[in-house]
């Protein structure tokens, strides 16, 4: 059953840690927790033993040498950093400089100048012996490729007038391998240099998902395709591409060449080795016990000849660079902190963020993750490898309970502990201190089990003159509405079957009684709402379908759509729906049978404790300095207002950032003038705006998670209506048998 997706838019010296897997051995929970995967003894302890060794790292702040915003790192060999320097003033970008640093001495050498060569460089890689080769634009026109030694002597300059570089590339990646000839990664091709500088080919890449090129243990050049998750070897004499070995791991962050291995890699979190052609994969360490926050904002990852590990990193947000050494060291040789590990799956950048900031500032406690998908073990593997932890009682201190399922019976099995003994009396915070509906979602018999950091509201939208001016409705209000617009699609970005989801949120409680254990799915007004259900108009054509993302504002404009499923993150979300529907729009919310106003509110970074653990003060420690950090988070403070990618639940930080977006300059957005030319425009949140956001936190409520095992057998099943295997009665019947088997057992 086709339906576009609705979806969630989803932020110093170094002291090392005794590693203690959060609860190992600890005492044993139920053994009647669902949803373990048949497994009967965890493998985390064995998993996490790399952390028997640490990499401590020695850190320098490049800040003032490099402006973080314009420079750019360029690669490493031979312990030498190569970077393009750039400065950022009066937002101008000028002054490009090729420079060789040494990290042991933090000595640089300026080995090429734009300013002196009158052009701009383009793209650089280094050398064997610290010596590099740079192709610059020349201002007069032409290219030329220069080859200097490490001292930023000229060895050779070749010009070009005619270089096959096509006018779509926006972006050059230059790497050379062990004979230093050089691969200059164009658009759509790879253009091949000799040792002399001489063009000896290019090789047509044109169509494949690119990102990367790189030098690999084996002196070779490889191309890392995204798209096929693989590491390609590129020949140079046949000027072809080789057989490709398929990454182990999802995300590719980092590649860096190594002696021991082909390569060391790694995602938002470990550094690997890794063999391509025997396929091994050995991780090495996490990121974060290195104080090194992800590998989003690594530029250049090396290894020195004594086996220290460099790490470039260049946040352009806060406009810094640093440069860590990493020298691996055993854990029995590290400074001591208490540590509190994290389980994770599938972590946020803010969150990695947010452990190293508090693991820098902190000198008693540090958290270190457990990386649950360590190897590339899959997302499903992986959560209920963490949820099976958690079910013995040998689970991390801490978690994101947005990565578990089936959280009912972890509650029940007291598998976490209650955090209200840390909201209240001669604490930082309080319940009232947060949004009671974001609050809520993770609260159970009145016990708070996870706290989340930020919200966001999902609503149906639709223009006032069809859905009506309040907020709420019912069944029969959506019969009307669609039935007096026959001709026109139901959603803007969805198939009309998404209409189920809509309806289902309210109406199970009629049908099934979870109390009593009781399904009724055979009933005459289930039939009838699959016979509703069969007979929806549905317009929607294949080119649409492909379309549906860019094309669905138009069509709610022209009233070829009727009902948008809106995901509100962001207070500008409200004002792109002012535009879109030019001012005449209700948030009307999913039917209900007394029609009162609802929606759904979901959340971000909701932190649990085990209730197994034995540092429970140290983990909300870090919980609390966590949630003191709403709004402060990378990227944040570039904007006038802050109420964007997610609502902040603690209430102050909340009615500020509103206070603020109603008050501010306002935000920047493309408007149509009186021609329906695009325009650039700035709008400030109104205070109707602020109201109504108001009005829909205050009728949400969280998706019932533990009736989502039903609402999938409801899906599964309504399947075949649509394709017209079955008659709603079949449906039904076959319904009702798998409903009452689920809550029999």
């Amino acid at each position: 059953m086709k339906r576009c997706q609705i979806f969630v838019k989803t932020l110093a010296l170094f002291s090392c840690i005794i590693l203690a897997l959060g609860g190992c051995g600890k005492e044993k929970q139920s053994d009647s927790v669902q949803g373990t995967g048949g497994k009967t003894e965890s493998d985390t302890e064995e998993l996490m033993a790399y952390k028997d060794i640490r990499y401590l790292p020695e850190f320098t702040d490049t800040s003032e040498r490099w402006n973080g915003f314009a420079s750019t790192g360029l690669g490493f060999r031979d312990d030498i950093l190569y970077v393009v320097k750039r400065d950022f003033r009066n937002y101008n970008v000028s002054g490009g400089q090729l420079i060789a640093y040494r990290p042991d001495t933090r000595e640089e050498t300026l080995l090429l100048d734009e300013e002196e060569l009158k052009g701009q460089i383009m793209a650089a890689a280094p050398l064997n012996g610290g010596s590099a080769m740079a192709l610059l634009n020349l201002l007069d026109g032409g290219y030329v490729l220069h080859k200097v030694d490490s001292e930023g002597k000229e060895i050779f300059t070749k010009e070009f007038q005619n270089i096959p570089i096509t006018s779509e590339a926006t972006r050059y990646d230059f790497i050379t391998d062990n004979q230093d000839r050089g691969y200059l990664r164009t658009y759509n091709e790879i253009i091949l240099f000799d040792e002399k500088g001489e063009i000896a080919g290019n090789i047509d890449v044109k169509g494949k998902g690119i990102n990367k090129i790189v030098c690999g243990g084996d002196g070779k050049v490889y191309i890392y395709e995204y798209m096929v998750n693989q590491l390609i070897p590129i020949d140079f004499e046949t000027k072809s591409l080789g057989t490709g070995y398929t990454v182990p791991i999802p995300s590719l962050r980092a590649v860096a060449a190594t002696e021991k291995a082909d390569f060391i890699i790694c995602d938002n979190t470990t550094v690997y080795e890794y063999n391509c052609g025997e396929g091994t994969l050995t991780p090495l360490f996490d990121l974060q016990d290195s104080l090194i926050p992800d590998a989003f904002d690594i530029h250049v990852m090396g290894e020195m000849k004594d086996g220290r590990i460099l790490v470039f990193s260049v946040d352009s947000d806060r406009e810094s660079t640093e440069v860590a050494l990493l020298t691996a060291t055993p854990l029995a040789e590290c400074p001591v902190k208490e540590e509190v590990t994290m389980g994770l799956i599938s972590p946020s950048q803010n969150l990695l963020d947010s452990i190293t900031a508090f693991n820098r500032q902190n000198n008693e406690v540090a958290v270190s993750l457990i990386n649950y998908s360590i190897g590339g073990r899959s997302y499903q593997e992986a959560r209920e490898a963490l949820r099976f932890d958690f079910s013995i009682g040998k689970g991390p201190d801490l978690c994101d309970l947005g990565e578990l399922t089936e959280l009912e019976s972890l509650y029940e099995s007291g598998c976490f502990a209650d955090l209200s003994a840390y909201l209240g009396e001669g604490r930082t915070y309080k319940r009232e201190d947060f949004i009671p509906q974001a609050l809520g979602i993770y609260s159970w018999q009145d016990q708070v089990m996870g706290i989340p950091k930020y919200f966001y509201l999902r609503t149906l939208v639709g223009n006032s003159d069809i859905v009506g001016t309040s907020m709420g409705w019912d069944m029969e209000d959506v019969k009307k509405v669609i039935d007096g617009h026959r001709d026109a699609l139901i959603f803007d970005v969805a198939y009309s079957s998404y209409m189920f989801n809509v309806c289902a949120r309210n109406m199970l409680g009629e049908f099934v009684d979870l109390d009593r254990k009781k399904a009724d799915f055979e009933s005459p007004e289930y039939i009838a709402f699959l016979n509703f259900l069969k007979d929806l108009p549905d317009n929607f054509t294949e080119k649409e379908d492909s379309e549906c993302y860019s094309s669905g504002d138009s069509w709610l404009k022209e009233g070829r759509a009727l009902l948008s499923v809106r995901d509100i993150f962001e207070v500008t979300e409200l004002q792109k729906l002012d535009s879109v529907f030019r001012g005449n729009y209700t948030c009307v919310g999913f039917p209900s049978p007394d029609k009162t106003p609802d929606c759904i509110i979901g959340t971000f970074s909701a932190y649990a404790i085990s209730s197994a653990s034995g540092k429970k003060e140290k983990a909300w420690e870090f919980i609390e300095w966590d949630l003191s950090s709403q709004g402060q988070e990378k990227g944040f403070e570039e904007y006038d207002h802050r109420l964007r990618g997610g609502f902040p639940t603690r209430t102050d930080v909340f009615e500020e950032e509103l206070r603020v977006a109603v008050e501010g300059d306002g935000w920047r957005q493309e408007q149509e003038d009186q021609w329906g030319s695009a325009v650039a425009g700035y709008k400030k949140t109104t205070p109707g705006e602020a109201e109504l956001l108001r009005a829909l936190i205050e009728s949400a409520s969280p998706d019932k998670r533990e009736e989502q095992t039903i609402l999938d057998i409801m899906d599964e099943e309504i399947a075949y209506l649509y394709d017209g295997s079955k008659t709603a009665e079949e449906v039904a019947k076959v319904t009702q048998n798998r409903v009452q088997l689920y809550l029999d057992e």
